[in-house]
């Protein structure tokens, strides 16, 4: 792991990147507990904790607190993924100590009202109500589900209704008091801040948290279902469809992670990757046509994603599936290769140009244990991925035979019955949009 600039007395690492151009510093807070976290029934737990945290801490009203922050110049926003939460907020230098008082408080001491509580949780099911107005998210929640099945990583973060339902403000308190704790911060300060100030303010703002670490229940290891299962998600009237392809791929730093990052972007990571070129270049058949690598502490997901109109749902199905079979079988060609090295490279560089970007790798390092050279390493190590790397990659992360397809669409016994005649499709299940 990246050395941190300082520790604060309860082991918390604190990263700095210190730049004068502006005088703005940005405060990034990462708590090393996630969704994930949220026990079964209680899904959308962690968010909904966030949430009520950002009403304010004990003893300020959420508007005061909103009036406080906007005299500071500051923003401040939590936000939730499966392995952590982040604080993360941005002030004017001069108004850097008052605001690290200000987060420090909704850390140590959120206000976790009654009232706060129902507002937050009308807002949250309101929202997820509202998601099924957003076929691409759906579809994208299907393919989750249905890939990850009872696994952690299947669960939605934000929750279902029922399972918001069944929260209740002392799950919520527990759920604060059981995260926020020392053992599982790690800050980070970027901008025009120096280092002997920082530190000492950050000392004055959080040396309090709480010492003793939550323990850490075991996840299992996700697990692939075998053949070619389409979940066909039916909502009515569809003139345009939602499809989502998916395996397991990887966890972070893999020793071929760097060859699998090569070969997704050359397959389906950008504008003229073979992916986009056929289904919309050479057929016009969707918009956009990419596919994503995922990599967490667990084995995550890779997918391709597309959205043709209705006619061409099942002819632009079976084009992915065969591009995705001849990847697998016969590889990229070198040229291919060539230009997602290229594209890479070029763009690590644009990730680096603000103090926040280059704070970035830092937190990410110390929140996923990476070695401490990854990111620094990164240009020379995708550089010098060769062809028969990225191929071998490819073959040895994805399956070719079993995936998770889901689909949205207006379901009709022909759109099912012509899912089904799909090379290897063992199962078509049909689910109604208003419960995924």
């Amino acid at each position: 792991m990246i050395a941190p600039a300082f520790r604060l007395p309860g082991g918390v690492p604190v990263f700095l990147e210190v730049s004068h151009a502006l005088p703005i510093v940005d405060v990034d807070v990462v708590i090393t507990r996630g969704s994930i976290l949220d026990p079964v029934g209680r899904e959308g737990l962690t968010r909904l904790t966030a949430r009520l945290m950002r009403r304010g801490p004990a003893g300020v009203d959420a508007d005061v607190f909103d009036e406080r922050l906007d005299r500071l110049g500051a923003t401040l926003s939590l936000s939730v993924g499966p392995e952590s939460m982040r604080v993360q907020g941005t002030v004017i230098r001069r108004n850097l100590p008052a605001f690290l008082d200000e987060l420090a408080a909704i850390l140590r001491a959120p206000a976790l009202r009654e009232d706060d509580f129902a507002k937050v949780k009308r807002t949250i099911e309101s929202e997820l109500v509202q998601l099924r107005d957003h076929d691409a998210s759906l579809a994208a929640r299907a393919l989750r589900r249905f890939l990850f099945g009872r696994h952690a990583y299947g669960r939605p973060a934000g929750g279902t209704l029922a399972s918001v339902a069944a929260i209740t403000l002392d799950d919520v308190r527990a759920c604060h008091a059981a995260r926020f704790r020392a053992p599982h911060a790690i800050v980070g300060l970027a901008g025009d801040v120096r280092p002997e100030e920082a530190e000492r303010l950050v000392r004055d703002a959080l040396t309090e948290l709480p010492r003793g670490a939550a323990r850490r229940p075991p996840v299992r290891e996700p697990r692939q279902r075998p053949g070619r299962r389409v979940f066909l998600v039916d909502k009515p009237k569809r003139t345009q469809s939602q499809i989502y392809v998916g395996t397991l791929g990887m966890k972070v730093a893999e020793p071929d992670h760097h060859a699998m990052m090569v070969a997704n972007t050359a397959f389906g990571g950008t504008f003229t990757a073979r992916l986009m070129k056929a289904v919309r270049s050479d057929r016009g058949w969707s918009y956009g046509a990419y596919s994503k690598l995922g990599a967490d502490r667990q084995r995550e997901a890779w997918s391709m994603w597309t959205h043709p109109g209705a006619e061409q749902l099942v002819d632009c199905l079976a084009l992915e599936l065969q591009l995705y079979e001849r990847w697998i079988d016969r590889g990229l060609t070198r040229e291919e290769v060539r230009r997602a090295k290229r594209y890479l490279v070029k763009g690590h560089a644009f990730d680096l140009e603000t103090a926040s970007k280059r704070l970035e790798p830092k937190l990410q390092t110390a929140a996923l244990e990476l070695p401490p050279d990854w990111f620094e390493r990164y240009p020379e190590r995708i550089g010098a991925v060769t062809r028969d790397e990225a191929n071998a990659a490819v073959r040895a992360r994805l399956s070719r035979d079993d995936l998770t397809i889901a689909v949205l669409a207006t379901a009709t016994p022909e759109l099912r019955r012509k899912l089904a005649a799909l090379p290897g499709v063992r199962e078509v299940r049909v689910i109604s949009y208003a419960d995924v």
